[in-house]
């Protein structure tokens, strides 16, 4: 069979669903879901900040991750928050993201563990990404010096499998897919 790729991605807060691909010239099957290129580094930048041909998608009844304040501190102008992320179903990456006009990220633990911070340009200018979340979910520690009022946050987490999705048509038998991390994933995202 013809490899191809093709994935879908919800905004939980919006309600907004798309059909993704990383193909440039996307295979008969696929073109029937894509129908130009957009960006998708502000609304899903766990996906990547790479342009993918996308198309409107029905929106499916998939929860998004939780997002838990277990802690919030200011001391001398620097904010720490301490945060537990919890996929609400059984996924193999979960994401969390600052927007970086909110907040100058100083320091980042995960899992108790620290993480280099490399801001890149954008909205989402740090983030981090964790495979194989546990079901209880994953704590991460945030020092930020703020920017802004409010510091805005997007959770993103990703799983396998796109046949029970409003939609989707089964591949015809000549169709395969694309060996690739993100072939066949479904995410769901908020801020």
């Amino acid at each position: 069979p013809t490899p191809t790729h093709l994935m879908y991605a919800l905004d939980a807060g919006t309600g907004q669903a798309r059909w993704l691909s990383h193909e440039s010239a996307p295979q008969p099957w696929t073109d029937e879901y894509v129908d130009g290129k957009v960006s998708v580094a502000d609304d899903f930048p766990g996906i990547g900040r790479d342009e993918l041909l996308a198309g409107p998608a029905q929106a499916a009844t998939l929860p998004a991750p939780r997002l838990d304040v277990l802690a919030d501190t200011t001391t001398a102008g620097e904010r720490t928050l301490r945060l537990r992320l919890t996929p609400q179903r059984q996924v193999r990456l979960a994401t969390l993201h600052v927007d970086t006009s909110t907040a100058e990220v100083r320091a980042a633990q995960v899992a108790g563990r620290p993480v280099p911070v490399e801001v890149r340009d954008g909205r989402w200018g740090f983030g981090v990404v964790f495979h194989a979340p546990p079901p209880e979910g994953i704590e991460i520690t945030l020092t930020l010096t703020p920017r802004a009022g409010q510091i805005l946050l997007r959770a993103m987490d990703a799983s396998d499998g796109l046949d029970n999705l409003p939609g989707f048509r089964p591949r015809p038998p000549d169709v395969g897919i694309a060996g690739s991390h993100t072939s066949e994933m479904l995410a769901v995202a908020h801020t």
